[in-house]
C-alpha cells in the first residue's frame, strides 16, 4: 500500500518543547507504523529547523524524496496552548509548506501506483501550495482521496473546502466542524446524520467519518449512519490523535473494504496517542495487539 500525503511539515511548540508534526505529516508517520510505504510532498526552509525535519521524517520511515527545499521561507511552526488537554494553535504565516512547487515535484515523479492522496486545508491557504494541490488531482489517478478538513484558525475558505469535497471519496471531520461545515455550505446548522446525507448526494461521497474524541465516530456509508463505541482512555493531549485515526482508518478500510472494522481500530489507535506525549508517540506492546487483524 502507497500513499502520497500533501501538505505541511512544522514543528508544534508545546510547553517550550518542539515537537515535529503537521497533520500531514502525523499521517504519513503512522501510515509508516501500521505497515504501508508513506510519501510526503511539503517543503521545508533551508534553515535549522528544515535540515531537523528532514532528519526526523526519514527516521520515521517516511520518504522524503518529494520534500522540498525553500530558500526564502522558514520551515513552519505553530504555538500550541493545551486547554485541559485540548489544543488551541497558533501559526506562522507564509511558511515553506505555503509554497510547494508543482514542477519541482514533477522533476522527482516516477509513475507510481498510489492507493491514495491524503489532503487537508491548512496547506490550501496560499494560493501557490492550493494550486499545485488541485493540479495534482487532476493530473494523477489516485483510487481513493482522502480530504481529513482540519479546520485551523481561518485558514480556510468556502471555496476551498468546496472544491476540496469534489476532488475526494472521502471525507473526515469532528463533531465541531459538523456545525461549521454545516453553516458554511448550507447556511444553518444541520445534524451530523443530515449533513452527511447532503455531502454525500451533493459531493458524490463513498464514505464519510465524523470523529467524536471518546465517544468514538460515526461513519456514513451508503445512506446509512452507523455509530461505532469510542474507547475510554485518560488524556494526556489531543495533538495528533484525529491523524492516528485517519491513518488506522484508511489503513485498515483499503485492506479490507470494511468501513465499521476499520473505524474500530482507528478509534484504538485514536484514544492511544491521546492518552500519550506527542502526536507520534512508540508503540506500546498493547496498541500493537490491539491493532492486529
Amino acid at each position: 500500500m502507497d500513499v502520497l500525503c500533501f501538505g505541511e511539515i512544522l514543528f508544534d511548540k508545546i510547553g517550550g518543547k518542539s515537537y515535529l508534526g503537521g497533520a500531514p505529516l502525523n499521517f504519513a508517520a503512522h501510515m509508516k507504523r501500521l505497515g504501508a510505504r508513506s510519501f510526503i510532498l511539503s517543503r521545508l526552509g533551508m534553515d535549522e529547523n528544515g535540515d531537523k525535519a528532514l532528519s526526523e521524517v526519514e527516521e520515521l520511515g517516511v520518504v522524503s524524496k518529494f520534500i522540498q527545499r525553500d530558500p526564502d521561507h522558514a520551515t513552519g511552526e505553530v504555538d500550541v496552548v493545551l486547554n485541559e488537554g485540548s489544543p488551541e494553535y497558533t501559526f506562522n504565516e507564509k511558511a515553506a509548506y505555503d509554497f510547494i512547487d508543482l514542477e519541482e515535484f514533477i522533476v522527482h515523479y516516477t509513475i507510481a501506483e498510489f492507493s491514495f492522496l491524503y489532503f487537508g486545508t491548512l496547506a490550501q491557504r496560499n494560493e501557490v501550495s492550493r494550486s499545485t494541490l488541485w493540479q495534482l488531482t487532476e493530473d494523477i489517478d489516485f483510487p481513493e482521496v482522502f480530504f481529513d478538513i482540519n479546520l485551523r484558525e481561518n485558514f480556510y475558505t468556502p471555496e476551498i473546502v468546496h472544491v476540496s469535497l469534489h476532488k475526494a471519496t472521502i471525507f473526515k471531520l469532528n463533531d465541531e466542524e459538523v456545525v461549521l461545515v454545516s453553516k458554511m455550505l448550507y447556511e444553518r446548522e444541520m445534524d451530523t446524520e443530515e449533513l452527511c446525507s447532503n455531502l454525500s448526494a451533493d459531493f458524490q461521497l463513498k464514505l464519510i467519518i465524523v470523529t467524536k474524541g471518546g465517544e468514538g465516530c460515526s461513519v456514513y456509508e451508503n445512506d446509512s449512519l452507523v455509530e461505532v463505541a469510542g474507547e475510554k482512555v485518560e488524556v494526556r493531549d489531543t495533538v495528533g490523535a484525529g491523524d492516528a485515526f485517519s491513518a488506522a482508518f484508511m489503513f485498515y478500510y483499503l485492506k479490507d473494504g470494511d468501513s465499521v472494522k476499520a473505524a474500530e481500530k482507528a478509534n484504538k489507535l485514536g484514544a492511544f496517542v491521546a492518552s500519550s506525549d506527542g502526536a507520534i508517540p512508540d508503540y506500546s506492546p498493547e496498541i500493537k495487539e490491539a491493532l492486529k487483524d
